[in-house]
């Protein structure tokens, strides 16, 4: 009977890796590591949570000198509330902005991105929704964008004020207490100064 069991067990692994994921316990890492683009991993849905968020949009954008060709990210803005006006036209010129404004033409828009193909890079901004809203939403649909970003090697991040995709295999938590003071300083500035939490991370095994 033990060899049964883990024969199955075996079988199960191989069929269902992620649902066998090593899960790593909180580590504080560097703000800088954090918002390098490359600290997502490709195929997979990342989650950033807290405050501080807006620090990821404009450090991925960065001071560029010169226009970009085409837009290195695509940020589906759920509630339509991105500033471009705060940001140069440089930096603006890498970014693709799909504005909404509700959940289920939010989670239309990524998918049809993320099953385009051709955009490496989405972010999903869903602070604004309404709590209630993304509470409706069922887990089927964030396995579906799931599946899509792995056929596809797109990086999916999704940015929340909490937890709510449960099959992100990397989820971040972002941490910013600004005082009057801080919204004369330079982004920087405060990106240095957030505590950045690694609270999940997944791989198959």
């Amino acid at each position: 009977m033990a060899v049964a069991i883990e024969d199955l067990r075996k079988q199960l692994r191989e069929r269902f890796p992620q649902a066998h994921a090593i899960v790593h316990p909180s580590s504080s890492i560097p703000s800088s590591e954090a918002f390098s683009p490359d600290a997502f991993p490709p195929g997979a849905i990342s989650e950033v949570i807290g405050s501080g968020l807006g620090m990821l949009v404009a450090h991925l954008l960065g001071e560029p000198e010169d226009h970009a060709g085409f837009p290195e990210f695509v940020l589906v803005d759920g509630s339509d509330a991105f500033d471009p006006a705060s940001f140069t036209a440089d930096a603006c010129s890498r970014l693709l902005w799909v504005r909404c404004r509700d959940a289920e033409k939010m989670l239309k828009a990524a998918d049809l991105l993320v099953r385009d193909g051709n955009v490496p890079f989405v972010l999903l901004d869903t602070c604004g929704i309404d709590r209630r809203e993304l509470a409706r939403l069922p887990a089927s649909v964030w396995w579906r964008l799931k599946l899509a970003a792995e056929k596809n090697a797109c990086r999916l991040v999704v940015m929340s004020a909490r937890p709510q995709v449960p099959c992100a295999t990397l989820r971040l938590s972002l941490n910013h207490r600004l005082e009057l003071d801080d919204f004369d300083r330079p982004r920087r500035e405060l990106r240095d100064r957030l505590e950045v939490t690694r609270e999940r991370e997944r791989r198959s095994g």
